[in-house]
């Protein structure tokens, strides 16, 4: 599976294939992994303010940081979405609307450390 990321590439087509996977979504009900719940209990996160904040949350392209594709398609995308001021709230949803994991970023982090190595650069 090929990973693209923001801050090393993206092909032209990008736009167009996210705009297509986020479309996917619509309509189908949000589900959690496993994961992603238990990362959720031993975290010092708000769990139900969270998952009320993702519940009404509307999925818009330029908040996708990274995604992963193969040949028939992006199979899934990380969002950052501003939440709660000082934070962003990244998720790594499947094209089924499962979300595989959750975590919170400071606003401040520039990716310094960003292995781009690991994404396609052409």
């Amino acid at each position: 599976m090929k990973r693209y990321h923001k801050k090393v590439y993206y092909p032209d087509s990008s736009k167009v294939d996210l705009e297509g996977f986020i479309k996917g979504l619509e309509g189908l009900a949000w589900q959690y992994s496993r994961h992603t719940l238990d990362n959720l209990k031993y975290r010092s996160y708000n769990s139900r303010d969270i998952l009320l904040f993702i519940r009404g949350l509307k999925l818009n392209y330029n908040d996708i940081l990274e995604y992963y594709a193969d040949d028939t398609g992006i199979k899934k995308a990380v969002f950052k979405i501003d939440y709660k001021g000082l934070f962003d709230l990244c998720l790594v949803i499947s094209g089924s609307k499962k979300i595989i994991t959750i975590y919170i970023n400071s606003k401040n982090d520039n990716h310094d450390t960003l292995d781009r190595g690991l994404y396609v650069k052409n």
